[in-house]
Protein backbone atom coordinates (compact mmCIF):
# COMPACT_ATOMS: atom_id res chain seq x y z
CA UNK A 1 0.00 0.00 0.00
CA UNK A 2 1.14 2.97 -1.04
CA UNK A 3 2.91 4.99 1.97
CA UNK A 4 2.09 9.23 2.47
CA UNK A 5 5.74 9.76 0.99
CA UNK A 6 5.14 7.41 -1.89
CA UNK A 7 1.92 9.67 -2.73
CA UNK A 8 3.56 13.03 -2.20
CA UNK A 9 6.63 11.59 -4.67
CA UNK A 10 4.12 10.27 -7.11
CA UNK A 11 2.13 13.47 -7.10
CA UNK A 12 4.93 15.75 -7.62
CA UNK A 13 6.63 13.75 -10.23
CA UNK A 14 2.98 14.28 -12.32
CA UNK A 15 3.48 17.78 -11.49
CA UNK A 16 6.98 18.12 -12.96
CA UNK A 17 6.09 16.21 -15.88
CA UNK A 18 2.68 18.50 -16.88
CA UNK A 19 4.36 21.48 -15.77
CA UNK A 20 7.00 22.26 -13.55
CA UNK A 21 7.63 25.80 -13.18
CA UNK A 22 3.66 26.52 -12.52
CA UNK A 23 3.58 23.85 -10.41
CA UNK A 24 6.69 26.06 -8.11
CA UNK A 25 5.15 29.59 -8.96
CA UNK A 26 1.62 28.71 -9.76
CA UNK A 27 0.36 32.33 -10.95
CA UNK A 28 -2.61 32.50 -12.85
CA UNK A 29 -1.10 33.89 -16.07
CA UNK A 30 1.79 31.55 -15.85
CA UNK A 31 -0.25 28.49 -16.15
CA UNK A 32 0.66 25.80 -19.45
CA UNK A 33 4.03 26.28 -19.84
CA UNK A 34 3.69 30.37 -19.83
CA UNK A 35 6.73 30.80 -17.57
CA UNK A 36 9.58 32.38 -19.29
CA UNK A 37 12.74 30.57 -17.62
CA UNK A 38 14.58 34.16 -17.20
CA UNK A 39 12.01 35.93 -15.58
CA UNK A 40 11.34 32.82 -13.38
CA UNK A 41 14.86 32.40 -12.69
CA UNK A 42 14.60 36.29 -11.58
CA UNK A 43 12.50 35.39 -9.40
CA UNK A 44 14.39 33.16 -7.24
CA UNK A 45 17.46 35.43 -7.49
CA UNK A 46 14.72 38.57 -5.62
CA UNK A 47 13.87 36.08 -3.15
CA UNK A 48 17.61 35.09 -1.61
CA UNK A 49 18.63 39.23 -2.20
CA UNK A 50 15.85 39.33 0.11
CA UNK A 51 17.22 36.41 2.43
CA UNK A 52 20.72 38.22 2.67
CA UNK A 53 19.31 41.14 4.11
CA UNK A 54 18.22 39.18 6.87
CA UNK A 55 21.13 37.19 7.10
CA UNK A 56 23.24 40.33 7.53
CA UNK A 57 21.04 41.33 10.14
CA UNK A 58 21.24 38.41 12.14
CA UNK A 59 25.13 37.59 11.30
CA UNK A 60 24.87 34.46 10.15
CA UNK A 61 26.06 31.93 8.49
CA UNK A 62 29.40 32.90 9.59
CA UNK A 63 30.75 30.66 6.54
CA UNK A 64 29.87 30.28 3.26
CA UNK A 65 30.73 26.93 2.76
CA UNK A 66 28.02 24.56 1.85
CA UNK A 67 24.03 25.35 0.97
CA UNK A 68 21.14 22.88 0.75
CA UNK A 69 17.76 23.96 -1.14
CA UNK A 70 15.07 21.66 0.17
CA UNK A 71 12.03 21.00 -1.78
CA UNK A 72 14.40 22.45 -4.78
CA UNK A 73 11.99 21.98 -7.62
CA UNK A 74 13.75 23.25 -10.72
CA UNK A 75 16.53 24.84 -8.92
CA UNK A 76 14.72 28.62 -8.79
CA UNK A 77 16.70 29.26 -5.60
CA UNK A 78 19.34 26.76 -6.07
CA UNK A 79 20.75 28.78 -8.55
CA UNK A 80 20.76 31.90 -6.66
CA UNK A 81 21.88 30.32 -3.58
CA UNK A 82 25.40 28.97 -6.23
CA UNK A 83 26.04 32.55 -6.57
CA UNK A 84 26.64 33.00 -2.47
CA UNK A 85 27.84 29.66 -1.47
CA UNK A 86 30.93 27.72 -2.80
CA UNK A 87 29.05 24.73 -2.89
CA UNK A 88 24.43 24.09 -3.28
CA UNK A 89 22.90 20.82 -2.74
CA UNK A 90 19.47 20.93 -4.50
CA UNK A 91 17.26 18.08 -2.81
CA UNK A 92 13.69 17.28 -4.21
CA UNK A 93 11.61 14.11 -4.02
CA UNK A 94 10.41 14.30 -8.04
CA UNK A 95 12.63 12.50 -10.53
CA UNK A 96 11.09 15.10 -13.23
CA UNK A 97 11.48 18.09 -11.18
CA UNK A 98 15.26 17.25 -10.95
CA UNK A 99 16.33 16.35 -14.55
CA UNK A 100 14.44 19.92 -15.82
CA UNK A 101 16.88 21.31 -12.87
CA UNK A 102 19.74 19.77 -13.94
CA UNK A 103 19.13 20.83 -17.79
CA UNK A 104 17.89 24.57 -17.09
CA UNK A 105 20.99 24.62 -14.67
CA UNK A 106 23.96 22.68 -16.48
CA UNK A 107 26.43 25.90 -16.65
CA UNK A 108 26.59 26.43 -12.57
CA UNK A 109 29.53 24.46 -11.78
CA UNK A 110 28.78 24.22 -8.07
CA UNK A 111 25.13 23.17 -7.79
CA UNK A 112 24.67 19.74 -7.89
CA UNK A 113 20.75 18.09 -7.78
CA UNK A 114 19.82 15.07 -5.23
CA UNK A 115 17.02 12.75 -5.58
CA UNK A 116 15.79 11.69 -1.97
CA UNK A 117 12.78 9.55 -1.78
CA UNK A 118 12.90 8.88 2.20
CA UNK A 119 12.08 10.93 5.31
CA UNK A 120 15.63 11.59 6.01
CA UNK A 121 18.76 13.26 4.69
CA UNK A 122 21.32 10.28 5.60
CA UNK A 123 23.64 11.39 2.76
CA UNK A 124 23.84 14.59 4.53
CA UNK A 125 26.67 14.10 7.31
CA UNK A 126 25.27 15.82 10.99
CA UNK A 127 26.54 19.80 11.26
CA UNK A 128 27.97 19.91 7.91
CA UNK A 129 25.86 22.60 6.19
CA UNK A 130 26.16 26.68 6.71
CA UNK A 131 22.69 26.88 4.75
CA UNK A 132 19.22 25.08 4.96
CA UNK A 133 16.63 26.86 2.82
CA UNK A 134 13.14 25.60 2.61
CA UNK A 135 10.25 27.20 1.68
CA UNK A 136 6.67 26.46 -0.17
CA UNK A 137 7.40 22.75 0.35
CA UNK A 138 6.84 21.72 3.74
CA UNK A 139 2.94 23.02 3.45
CA UNK A 140 2.96 20.27 1.00
CA UNK A 141 3.42 17.22 2.95
CA UNK A 142 1.59 16.16 6.04
CA UNK A 143 2.22 17.40 9.67
CA UNK A 144 4.49 14.53 10.40
CA UNK A 145 6.80 14.58 7.57
CA UNK A 146 7.23 18.24 7.85
CA UNK A 147 8.47 17.76 11.78
CA UNK A 148 10.61 14.74 10.73
CA UNK A 149 12.19 16.63 8.01
CA UNK A 150 12.53 20.16 10.90
CA UNK A 151 14.57 17.61 12.78
CA UNK A 152 16.85 16.78 9.61
CA UNK A 153 17.54 20.29 9.00
CA UNK A 154 18.31 20.86 12.83
CA UNK A 155 21.11 17.74 12.63
CA UNK A 156 23.11 19.15 9.76
CA UNK A 157 23.01 22.82 10.12
CA UNK A 158 26.71 23.92 11.14
CA UNK A 159 27.64 25.05 14.40
CA UNK A 160 27.24 29.04 13.09
CA UNK A 161 25.04 28.26 10.42
CA UNK A 162 21.14 28.90 10.08
CA UNK A 163 18.02 26.99 9.24
CA UNK A 164 15.52 29.08 7.73
CA UNK A 165 12.07 27.58 6.48
CA UNK A 166 8.48 28.21 5.78
CA UNK A 167 5.20 26.33 7.03
CA UNK A 168 2.13 27.12 6.64
CA UNK A 169 0.77 27.34 10.44
CA UNK A 170 -2.65 27.51 10.76
CA UNK A 171 -6.11 28.84 9.00
CA UNK A 172 -6.76 32.70 7.62
CA UNK A 173 -10.25 34.12 9.44
CA UNK A 174 -12.26 33.90 6.53
CA UNK A 175 -14.31 32.01 4.14
CA UNK A 176 -11.00 30.59 2.40
CA UNK A 177 -9.86 29.99 5.64
CA UNK A 178 -12.52 28.45 6.88
CA UNK A 179 -13.18 25.82 4.16
CA UNK A 180 -9.74 24.72 4.16
CA UNK A 181 -10.18 24.42 7.99
CA UNK A 182 -13.52 22.25 7.24
CA UNK A 183 -12.61 20.28 4.09
CA UNK A 184 -9.71 17.67 4.07
CA UNK A 185 -7.74 16.97 1.32
CA UNK A 186 -9.31 13.84 -0.55
CA UNK A 187 -12.15 16.23 -0.69
CA UNK A 188 -10.73 19.24 -2.14
CA UNK A 189 -7.89 17.20 -4.70
CA UNK A 190 -10.41 16.37 -6.76
CA UNK A 191 -11.93 19.87 -6.97
CA UNK A 192 -8.31 21.42 -7.38
CA UNK A 193 -8.03 18.88 -10.30
CA UNK A 194 -10.86 19.61 -11.62
CA UNK A 195 -10.14 23.57 -11.55
CA UNK A 196 -6.91 23.15 -12.73
CA UNK A 197 -7.69 20.60 -15.38
CA UNK A 198 -4.87 18.70 -14.03
CA UNK A 199 -3.59 15.16 -13.27
CA UNK A 200 -2.35 15.63 -9.91
CA UNK A 201 -2.57 18.49 -7.46
CA UNK A 202 0.07 19.61 -4.63
CA UNK A 203 -2.25 19.46 -1.16
CA UNK A 204 -1.84 21.53 1.95
CA UNK A 205 -0.86 20.85 5.00
CA UNK A 206 -0.80 23.32 8.20
CA UNK A 207 1.85 21.93 11.49
CA UNK A 208 1.23 23.51 14.64
CA UNK A 209 3.75 26.55 15.54
CA UNK A 210 4.64 25.47 18.59
CA UNK A 211 5.14 21.60 17.91
CA UNK A 212 7.96 22.83 15.56
CA UNK A 213 9.24 25.45 18.58
CA UNK A 214 9.61 22.56 20.72
CA UNK A 215 11.66 20.60 18.22
CA UNK A 216 13.85 23.13 17.62
CA UNK A 217 14.17 23.59 21.78
CA UNK A 218 14.61 19.93 22.18
CA UNK A 219 17.70 19.89 19.72
CA UNK A 220 19.42 22.83 21.55
CA UNK A 221 18.48 24.98 18.94
CA UNK A 222 16.80 28.86 18.88
CA UNK A 223 14.65 30.46 16.74
CA UNK A 224 15.92 33.90 16.19
CA UNK A 225 13.74 35.16 14.01
CA UNK A 226 9.93 34.42 12.83
CA UNK A 227 7.76 36.32 10.10
CA UNK A 228 5.06 36.32 8.93
CA UNK A 229 4.85 35.42 5.18
CA UNK A 230 1.86 34.89 2.81
CA UNK A 231 3.86 32.27 0.63
CA UNK A 232 1.57 29.24 2.23
CA UNK A 233 -1.42 30.98 0.09
CA UNK A 234 -4.76 32.74 0.55
CA UNK A 235 -6.78 30.55 3.37
CA UNK A 236 -3.55 29.97 5.09
CA UNK A 237 -0.97 31.65 7.33
CA UNK A 238 2.53 31.32 6.99
CA UNK A 239 5.39 31.65 8.75
CA UNK A 240 9.61 31.91 8.00
CA UNK A 241 11.39 31.02 10.41
CA UNK A 242 15.15 31.16 11.62
CA UNK A 243 17.00 28.89 13.38
CA UNK A 244 20.75 29.22 15.08
CA UNK A 245 22.86 27.60 17.49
Amino acid sequence: MPTKLDRLRAAWTQLGQDDPLWAILSSPDKRGGRWDPDQFFAAGEAEIGGLDSYCAELGLPRQRRVAVDFGCGVGRLSRALATRYAEVLGVDIAPSMLARARKLNADVDNLHFVENATDRLDFIADASVDLVYSVITLQHMPAALQLGYIGEFLRIVAPGGLAVFQIACGYSNDWRGLGYRLLPNRVLAPLRRHAHASRAVAEMHVVKESAVVDLIAGAGKRVLRALDIESAGPGFRGRLMFIGN
